[in-house]
């Protein structure tokens, strides 16, 4: 005998028999909705070349995104940079009497990181804003403030001007950060993903090539312009940018998230070529089936949601990850034009070689992009680290025995390497990991909360190493190594027993095996059933 309800064991025997054929309408329509959403997320195992043929409207958009890094990357930079150069020294610094200025470590530290102090900041207010208006409206908006930050350090004549220039410099920076990586790996399929974040630290490696290369153009320029120049450039990357996000398609995961299933489908249309084999509705239902999952396993969408149950372990990773970009030898690798010149090298040779550096690393990113389609996120990130580790290790004991010009070079060699390392490794990979650890729901929050802790660990991480190899605080020049050697070895431990591999895993896989609290080392092991949904 059928079971029924009691709010419909008081309805007549025929409005009964309706309501259960209109069930079994809705549970065949379910049916085939389901069987949609298993075809489109089978159909995402593909080759990356073949991804690159059916999405490169999908590709291409994502890049663009990610354009706005360049910007980032290039103020970063900058600042830190010009701390070695004569013009800027003799202006913002004070005579050392040996005919030399420097900037007082405070302020060198206050200037170096008041914009990652502004990105904090931003990043968190980004987390409330992205939400609610989509991905292409806040950068639009970011953008536009930028445009504006940019009058403020370029006028600037004191050092406590600048800091502030380069705090509202950095509000912005938030918001690209937490929107660049989010974006790109929600708008392209699971072979392009790794690619499309990992494109950010290209993105990365461009402006701090862009820096070196300008600042090598003016080190010898004795007056204001040979750095109100350099900060005059920021101007040429907003405009252009601000009509490009005009066109940009907004993320189909954010409109299947609001609902906008039609908006969505023209989307997922938009960015497929005509010779896709995938169907819009089919992918939509893909999203939205994964949505639903997410939204029965997570109440809410806010900062907060990302730190509560396990949804706060997946926050700790993606947070973490940025955070080991400050303990794995970036810091010393950003300063390694000031640390050439605190070790005696004239500032042509210093910014030709911070030049070569910043190259070296751009070319190991481009290095990454094949070997993360094969060795994976986990695997690659670790070997990274642990030769970063070695690395810093030896910069240290090299400094430390001798101080001839041949134990410079040796320190400058393996200087070099570390540089070239993260551009292989904790870099791009970082970027690619903290995008995939994150559930789609959270995504954009997730990001960043990630990189505010990239930011809240930069500052106090900053100003030790700017007290370390300044000569007017600790001076310890390349025994600084030794610090960072003593943060990588953390790193590594962490991520091998707390970062899972990522690699071939669909969003809703990842969702399951983070709920099911499969133990990261297993991630790659652990079978999923295409049917699976909790």
């Amino acid at each position: 005998m059928a079971n029924f309800n009691n709010r419909d064991t008081d309805k007549p025997v025929h409005e009964m028999l309706e309501h259960k054929e209109d069930h079994h309408v809705v549970h065949e329509a379910n049916k085939e909705r389901l069987a949609e959403a298993v075809a489109a997320e089978d159909q995402e195992h593909m080759g990356v070349v073949a991804a690159f043929r059916l999405f490169p409207k999908a590709a291409f958009w994502s890049m663009v995104m990610s354009m706005v890094i360049v910007m980032e990357a290039y103020d970063a930079a900058l600042v830190s940079n010009l701390m070695a150069q004569p013009a800027f020294q003799r202006h913002f610094g004070q005579p050392l009497g040996d005919g030399t200025y420097q900037v007082p470590p405070a302020w060198q530290s206050a200037c170096n990181y008041a914009s990652t102090i502004g990105a904090f900041v931003g990043i968190l207010i980004c987390g409330y804003v992205q939400p609610h208006l989509g991905y292409k409206k806040t950068m639009i908006g970011a953008l536009v403030a930028m445009t504006c930050f940019i009058f403020v350090t370029f006028f600037a004549e004191t050092l406590p001007v600048l800091f502030v220039g380069q705090f509202l410099a950095g509000l912005p920076w938030g918001f690209y950060n937490a929107i660049a990586q989010a974006y790109a790996s929600e708008i392209v399929p699971l072979p392009l993903r790794a690619h499309a974040t990992m494109w950010n630290q290209v993105c990365w490696c461009v402006g701090q090539l862009m820096t070196s290369g300008i600042l090598f153009g003016f080190r010898n320029g004795t007056s204001k312009w040979s750095y109100k120049i350099p900060f005059a450039i920021q101007w040429i990357w907003p405009v252009p940018l601000i009509i490009a996000m005009i066109f940009a398609p907004e993320s189909p995961w954010w409109l299947v998230r609001k609902n906008r299933l039609e908006d969505a489908e023209k989307v997922v249309r938009r960015l497929e070529s005509k010779n896709s084999p995938r169907d819009p509705a089919a992918v939509v239902a893909m999203m939205a089936r994964t949505i639903e999952i997410e939204n029965s396993l997570t109440e809410g969408a806010s900062l907060a949601a990302c730190l509560k149950g396990i949804d706060g372990k997946r926050t700790l990773v993606a947070s973490f990850m940025f955070a080991a970009q400050n303990w794995s030898g970036l810091l010393i690798g950003n300063m390694a034009t000031y640390f050439y010149t605190v070790a005696g090298m004239g500032a042509d040779k210093a910014f030709g070689l911070g030049l070569g550096t910043s190259g070296v690393q751009l070319a190991a990113v481009l290095v990454a992009f094949h070997l993360v389609t094969r060795v994976g996120r986990r695997r690659l990130y670790l070997s990274g680290v642990a030769f970063q580790t070695a690395m810093l290790l030896a910069i240290g004991i090299a400094a430390a025995a001798s101080k001839s010009s041949t134990s410079f070079w040796i320190q400058a060699t393996f200087l070099m390497l570390v540089y070239a390392s993260y551009g292989l490794s904790v870099g791009p990979i970082t970027f690619t990991i903290v995008a995939e650890v994150s559930s789609i729901k959270l995504r954009a929050q997730t990001c960043a909360i990630a990189r505010a802790a990239y930011y809240a660990v930069a500052v106090p991480m900053g100003f030790v190493q700017s007290y370390s190899l300044n000569p007017l605080a600790w001076d310890l020049q390349g025994r600084s190594a030794f610090i960072w050697f003593g943060t990588a070895v953390g790193v590594l431990i962490f991520v091998y027993f707390m970062v899972p591999e990522t690699k071939d895993r669909t969003v809703r896989e990842l969702d399951i095996l983070w709920h099911r609290r499969v133990p990261p080392r297993k991630f790659k092991t652990t079978v999923i059933d295409k049917d699976d949904d909790e």
